[in-house]
């Protein structure tokens, strides 16, 4: 299916981009101690929505004029999943001194 429209390209792009984040929720729900960490903490959420609207902003960024409709869900999903695998990739550059925190950090929140 060829899309002309901008903001169905956008549409599609935002779905791609929910599907990587759903996926994302999925592989943390699936490890030890799962979701309840991250569940009800602000930054995580819209850590999550940022991702989303980063896909979502794809299309606009790279097509100018009709694309295939799996093109635009494949560039909003793009995005979320490359970030994650470039910031579970970087090496820790030292570890805190003092008391450690018992919250997660955002780098835990990529690494699923």
């Amino acid at each position: 299916m060829v899309v002309e429209e901008r903001w169905l390209q956008l549409v599609l792009a935002l779905a791609g981009g929910l599907a990587a984040e759903l996926l994302h929720w999925y592989g943390l729900a699936r490890k030890p101690g799962g979701v309840k960490p991250y569940q009800k903490r602000v930054l995580y959420w819209m850590t999550t929505l940022g991702m989303i609207g980063l896909g979502g902003l794809m299309p606009v960024l790279y097509i100018s004029g009709a694309a295939s409709a799996l093109l635009c869900f494949h560039l909003g999903a793009a995005p979320p999943l490359l970030l994650q695998k470039v910031v579970s990739a970087v090496p820790q550059a030292a570890q805190p001194m003092g008391p450690t925190r018992n919250e997660p950090s955002l780098r835990e929140f990529f690494r699923w």
